[in-house]
């Protein structure tokens, strides 16, 4: 998904965060009422959601929860079960500006640098011809959306079409660079305006594998200690091996299209690529949080545009690194956030240091995050 549709899912969950909500009957056991939201919210209808996954964890809210409702496919023929991977799409991107935030506590780059440094001669070429200059462009530009480069993934509707033409096709990421060029046009100049894009994070990709000297799979499993944090079910499709001893992963649509089986290079080099459960998700956040990914005190604030960041007396913009933002207006909390193509979002409140990660299995219709959300905020009250 875009950041505009982020920012419309998070405006509905904290919406409701106001004192004037509708009464609802909760239990203060939450696995019992996050059960129930889940179990509420599946239907039978097309649009209906089939099957959902969730975790929610705030250890000040004393909330430790994942569970799964429904079924992981269209078909409806296997109950769904909360250990099941899934592609996690565009929430990738979250894990690339962690990883490139890492990479400057070490030293080995500045988010001021522009992406010409670090990316390789034939894509600095295949940009100029395009119509960019590489050397205005900064990992800044790419980590908030304001490089002006045109989305190869979701400018149009070009790439799915071709995409969906020959599922089987091995993408390159030399070839999404190219397909933005032929597709589209720049933006604008580089820090103009906000503009989602796939493409930017193809070449934060890139800039990791350089300056790790290691594939991405390895790179970020690396820099964000994946096996330190017990992160066991997630990992870069086809670019590392799968873990050993998962179930089958939850099936992934486009409509009532079954898109599982296309080739995982239409969406990997790091716009997106990982596959992953919401319960390693949750743990990801949690630890993003709370200090046990960083090195550097400060370097949580870099990504959120707390540090590093002169608005001239404007207001911190919604896209910060990786992460899109959005406040309550009527509640004042705030969330960080990101969602994915294939039905996936994740989310952190500060004010419970609480993290919550959905999947839904056919990206259907259901209010089952609004409700979450809701009953967080419930119980954060009766604290």
């Amino acid at each position: 998904m875009t950041f505009r549709h982020i920012c419309i899912t998070a405006s509905l969950a904290l919406a409701s965060c106001a004192t004037t909500q509708k009464n609802v009957m909760y239990d203060t056991n939450p696995a019992v009422n996050l059960q129930r939201i889940l179990d509420e919210e599946i239907g039978t209808g097309e649009d209906d959601s089939a099957g959902l996954s969730l975790t929610v964890i705030s250890p000040e809210l004393n909330i430790d929860f994942t569970g799964a409702a429904g079924y992981g496919s269209l078909e409806r023929n296997t109950k769904l079960d909360a250990s099941q991977p899934f592609r996690i799409a565009s929430l990738t991107k979250v894990f690339v500006a962690t990883a490139i935030v890492r990479l400057r506590e070490e030293g080995l780059l500045s988010l001021e640098d522009p992406i010409s440094m670090y990316i390789s001669p034939a894509h600095i070429d295949i940009l100029r011809k395009g119509g960019y200059n590489p050397d205005a462009i900064t990992l800044r530009h790419c980590l908030t959306h304001s490089s002006g480069l045109y989305d190869y993934a979701e400018g149009g509707p070009e790439y799915i079409e071709v995409a969906s033409q020959d599922p089987s096709k091995r993408w390159t990421r030399t070839e999404q660079i190219q397909f933005a060029m032929d597709h589209g046009k720049p933006h604008g100049p580089p820090g103009e305006a906000y503009h989602y894009s796939d493409t930017g994070f193809v070449l934060l990709g890139e800039i990791i594998e350089k300056l790790t000297n290691k594939n991405l799979a390895q790179g970020l499993r690396s820099l964000l200690k994946f096996d330190e944090l017990g992160m066991s079910t997630t990992w870069l499709e086809s670019l590392e091996p799968r873990p050993d001893g998962l179930l089958p992963s939850v099936k992934r649509y486009m409509g009532t299209i079954d898109a599982t089986d296309w080739d995982n290079s239409v969406d990997l080099y790091g716009g997106g690529g990982l596959a992953s459960t919401t319960r390693d998700l949750g743990i990801f956040l949690q630890a993003l949080f709370n200090g046990k990914i960083y090195e550097n005190e400060d370097s949580l604030g870099v990504m959120l545009l707390e540090k590093e960041y002169d608005p001239h007396g404007k207001p911190l913009p919604e896209a910060r690194l990786g992460f899109g933002s959005i406040q309550g207006k009527q509640s004042g909390i705030v969330a960080y956030t990101h969602s994915g193509f294939w039905g996936t979002l994740f989310m952190h409140f500060p004010k419970y240091n609480c993290s919550i990660a959905i999947n839904d299995t056919n990206d259907g219709n259901n209010e089952a995050l609004q409700k979450v959300v809701n009953y967080v905020v419930w119980l954060g009250k009766q604290k």
